[in-house]
This record gives C-alpha cells, sequence and structure tokens, in this order.
C-alpha cells in the first residue's frame, strides 16, 4: 500500500476538529484521512499534552506531530520500488559507469517496457544514494537576451573515425545561449586553435548571429595561461574575437559554477545525444548532433526557465543577435621563434629570411602565419613579410643577408660585373674579362676575392692594379694581390699622372715574343706570361 504523507495543516484541523468535540468518525469523513492515521495523532497529542479541553497545540507541539508524521515514509513499501528493483543493476550501470543522465534513464526503460513517472525514478535513485554528495549553490541573475553565452568542451566518448581506420576519441564543444538556453553542439576530434575556431564559426552560423560575450572554459586553444585573476588569451583567440566583434571572458579555473548554464548542459548532452547513439563517424555524428539540437535539446520543457529553448531564442533571442556576416575566417597561428645564424626563421616546416639590419642572428620574433602570408614582427612592429610556403619550402631575400655575404646568396656573374665596375673602370675591365668565359660560374671565387681586394685596399690602389695587369693580360687575381701587395701598382698610378704628350716605355711594356707559347729555356713551372715577366723584372711577382 503506497504512503500518504499528512500535511502540517491536515493534522492542525484532526486536533481542531477533536478539541471541538467530534468524533473520530466525522474527522475522518471531513478530512479524507483514514481511520487509524487520525486515531494515531490523537493518540500522540495526548502523549504531547493536549486535552480536549485545552488550549490548542503551540508551535513546539505542532512540529512533534508532524516530524511524527514523517517517520516512517523511508521504509514504506512504494509502488515504484516493485517495477523499478529488477532493473536496479542496469540503472546504476547507466548511472555511474555510462553516465547517463536521469531523463536518458527513463526514455531506455521506457524503451524496454518499464514505464515510471521521472519524479518516481528520482525519489528511487535518491533512496539508493545513488546521486552522491551535492554542494549548495546559488542561482546567478539571467542576462539580457543576445548579451551572453557560455562554451564549454565534453568527453563523449569513442567514435569511428574512417579516415585513420581506428575509434577515436571525440569532443563535443557545446555553446549555450545565456537567455533563452538555446544550445549548440559541434565534434571534434582535437582542441586545437583551428578546431576550436572551425567550431565557432559552425556555431554562429546555427544561431544566425553573435553574443557580446563569450565565457568559456580554460582550454589551451583560447587562454595561455589560467589565473583566477588576470587571465590572458592567446594570440590567435584574441585575434579571432577582435575580429567578430565579441569579448572573451575566460571562467576560473576549477570553478564550473562561473558557467552553469553550459556546465549543466555539458553531461546533458552526453546521457542524451552520444549515450546510446550509433555514429558512423565524425560528420555523421555532427548532423546528428545538429538535428538533436533542433528537435529534442531545443523542444525540451528546460527545468529552469520552464519554456522551450529554441522557441525563447527565435522569439525572443536571435533577433538582438549581433549580425553573422558568413565569410571564411583565415585562421591565423602565432609563434615566438629565434633568428638563426643562416639569417632565417624556422616556422611550419618551411625556413624564412629575416632582414640582418634590424633582426641579426640571435634576435626574438613573434611569426603570424595564415593562408597566404607569413609576417615577422619585432617588438610588435613588422618588419618582414613573406608569401606563405609548403612544407620544405624556402622564402629568402636577398637584401636581407649582409651586404657582404648577399654576393654569395646570389651567386650572379651580371652582379659581380656590376659591383666590380663601382670600384672603378679597370677593375670592371677585369671583371668583365675573368668572367666573360663560356664557364663564368667556374671564376666567380676569383672575382668574389677581386671584390674583397677592394675592401681590404682601397679601390684606387686596386684600380691601378688592374690597369697594370691588364697592360699585360694577365687575368689572374692571386697574381694581382701580389701586386698590391708589393705595391707595384705604384707605378702605373705615376704613369697616370704623368703628361699624355710624352709617350713613355711602360715597365711592362714587352715585345711581342715575350708571351710566346714556347720559349727556348723556359724555368720549370713557369707560365709563359710569368717568365716574360721575369725577363723583365729580373725577379719574380
Amino acid at each position: 500500500m503506497a504512503y500518504t504523507e499528512v500535511t502540517r495543516v491536515e493534522i492542525i484541523e484532526v486536533i481542531r476538529q477533536w478539541q471541538a468535540g467530534r468524533r473520530i468518525r466525522g474527522i475522518v469523513r471531513s478530512t479524507g484521512i483514514a481511520r487509524n492515521t487520525v486515531r494515531k495523532y490523537l493518540l500522540a497529542a495526548q502523549s504531547c499534552g493536549l486535552a480536549r479541553e485545552g488550549p490548542p497545540p503551540d508551535e513546539a507541539q505542532i512540529i512533534t506531530l508532524v516530524q511524527l508524521g514523517r517517520a516512517g515514509p523511508r521504509d514504506a513499501a512504494v509502488p515504484t520500488d516493485r517495477l523499478l528493483e529488477p532493473w536496479a543493476d542496469q540503472i546504476h550501470h547507466w548511472l555511474k559507469e555510462d553516465k547517463a543522465e536521469l531523463t536518458r534513464v527513463q526514455e531506455l526503460l521506457a524503451q524496454r517496457q518499464c514505464l515510471v513517472p521521472y519524479r518516481s525514478l528520482g525519489r528511487y535513485v535518491a533512496r539508493k544514494g545513488w546521486f552522491g554528495k551535492r554542494r549548495a549553490t546559488v542561482r546567478m541573475e539571467d542576462t539580457e537576451a543576445g548579451q551572453m553565452a557560455e562554451v564549454d568542451f565534453g568527453r563523449l566518448g569513442l567514435i569511428w573515425d574512417p579516415e585513420t581506420g581506428r575509434k577515436r576519441l571525440a569532443w563535443g564543444m557545446l555553446t549555450v545561449m545565456g537567455y533563452s538556453r538555446h544550445s549548440f553542439l559541434w565534434v571534434v576530434f582535437r582542441q586545437q586553435l583551428p578546431d576550436v575556431i572551425e567550431g565557432l564559426e559552425k556555431t554562429w552560423a546555427f544561431f544566425g548571429g553573435l553574443p557580446r560575450y563569450l565565457v568559456l572554459d580554460n582550454f589551451p586553444a583560447a587562454v595561455v595561461g589560467p589565473d583566477a585573476l588576470n587571465p590572458r588569451l592567446t594570440r590567435g583567440f584574441l585575434e579571432y574575437a577582435g575580429h567578430r566583434g565579441f569579448i572573451a571572458d575566460p571562467a576560473r579555473p576549477g570553478h564550473g559554477r562561473d558557467k552553469p548554464k553550459v556546465e549543466s548542459g555539458v553531461p546533458y548532452a552526453r546521457g542524451r545525444f552520444y549515450k546510446g547513439g550509433q555514429f558512423i563517424g565524425l560528420e555523421d555524428m555532427r548532423d546528428q548532433a545538429r538535428r538533436w539540437c533542433l528537435e529534442t535539446a531545443g523542444m525540451r520543457v528546460h527545468g529552469t526557465t520552464r519554456r522551450l529553448p529554441l522557441v525563447v531564442f527565435q522569439d525572443e533571442e536571435q533577433s538582438r543577435l549581433l549580425p553573422f556576416d558568413g565569410e571564411p575566417y583565415d585562421v591565423p597561428e602565432w609563434r615566438d621563434v629565434v633568428v638563426h645564424q643562416d639569417h632565417h626563421v624556422y616556422y611550419r616546416y618551411a625556413i624564412y629570411s629575416a632582414p640582418d639590419i634590424t633582426c641579426p642572428p640571435g634576435t626574438k620574433l613573434e611569426v603570424r602565419g595564415d593562408r597566404k602570408l607569413v609576417q615577422l614582427y619585432r617588438n610588435g612592429k613588422l618588419v618582414k613579410v613573406h608569401p606563405r610556403q609548403p612544407r620544405g619550402g624556402r622564402s629568402t631575400d636577398p637584401d636581407d643577408y649582409p651586404r657582404e655575404l648577399s654576393l654569395y646568396t646570389l651567386r650572379s656573374p651580371d652582379r659581380l660585373r656590376k659591383l666590380s665596375a663601382d670600384l672603378g673602370p679597370s677593375v670592371g675591365e677585369f671583371a668583365d674579362k675573368l668572367l666573360g668565359g663560356p664557364l663564368p660560374w667556374y671564376k666567380m671565387r676569383q672575382a668574389f676575392k677581386l671584390l674583397r681586394l677592394g675592401e681590404k685596399y682601397n679601390p684606387l690602389r686596386l684600380n691601378s692594379a688592374c690597369q697594370k695587369a691588364l697592360s699585360v693580360d694577365l687575368i689572374d687575381v692571386r697574381r694581382l694581390e701580389r701586386i698590391l701587395v708589393e705595391a707595384l701598382e705604384q707605378e702605373a698610378l705615376a704613369t697616370a699622372s704623368a703628361s699624355t704628350t710624352a709617350v713613355l716605355p711602360g715597365r711592362f711594356a714587352l715585345p711581342g715574343g715575350a708571351f710566346a707559347l714556347h720559349e727556348a729555356h723556359p724555368e720549370p713551372g713557369a707560365r709563359p706570361q710569368e717568365t716574360a715577366l721575369n725577363e723583365t723584372r729580373g725577379g719574380t711577382l
């Protein structure tokens, strides 16, 4: 037999009619309380000092009688117990092992032809002690329509991934509008910044707009270091929030009550959507999640507002959201890098040059990369922009190297000729003859040496030395250096400063036979030109 609780008002009424002189039969007829129950309360009233002709009961006596009426319902037999007891182990497994919501348990029982009211099921679970200890809390004041939304990640479970051929852990990114409680669930395999931004873009498209504030959990893609007082967002997420126009407000670490609407929604989504569902892949799960948000979560009577979230959202909140243009967002990625000794930085498996003037090796830079560009920043100032390169690619600007190294990177004979001509006309002519053969790259090392001679000695001396070497057709940079070391180019300078009217025989004015390829008695290992010079000078270079 079911236990019927007698209320405080009914107990006072029984005592009042008894003191008014009515018999037990009349009290039973007027109150509808069972005869034995009326008799029990009257006996208890007399034991508390009440009399038929005495004063009405005081507060202490009423409390005693009320507690007497509630002393035995825990041990009383309940019809629901007989229905649910055969399913006790299964219910405990659903609640403890599968973490299913009580509403989901009710649905699973109904599928097995066990129909019980939700509140009766809740009382049964509470009597079993399966709810666990609950902490006290307070209700937050509701925000204005379109003002705020909460987002959180929750673990759903393993699903099959056709791309990898194995099961992977699926995470649900749940966003709940603060006013209407309308929600959107997006399923991901990872929680990196591109995945988070992709989920938020799908969320704004689902809602048709954005809230002004977004309360979010401290996941690494959005929050650098969780801090209760001074939370700091990642550069990529902060840039995205500024692009879309909402303000991100991270909750305090370990304080789920800072975002209570989504905090309770995550286990609800896991229990009502994932548990007992069948999915053939990530895309199928996302499609089912979207329908679930519209048909199940959106059309349920919310436990707090007692209204349908989807209806409230469409009638009162959607029109007050910030506009969403739907343009795809190019997700940026920020990295902290160091300029290496080769004047390059490494970003996403590719290398990019950094200007040596402002960013010498060892300089710390910030890199922002998107689909098209890679930008280098130093102390917040943009110092270089490169086109985005694929894996293993390279983008090098020769002007980023120091001047003494840029020549080696270009390896251009024409540029070497131009730089040599800047040192003097004779130097330019010498370089033209040096690099004028069919294989100019074979002589590029000597061309580099020629330019270094201009740095070591002044260009005027080098130009005179080249003039002296050209007069005897000596196109050899090593011997040109010996001319400079021994200061033999001074004769050319003296000749250039002399009067052009008097034609004086030069020291290097040799007869044509001196350059003959076959001589009578050449020195062992000596070249024809060198032999002629030795005979003329009486020495060696």
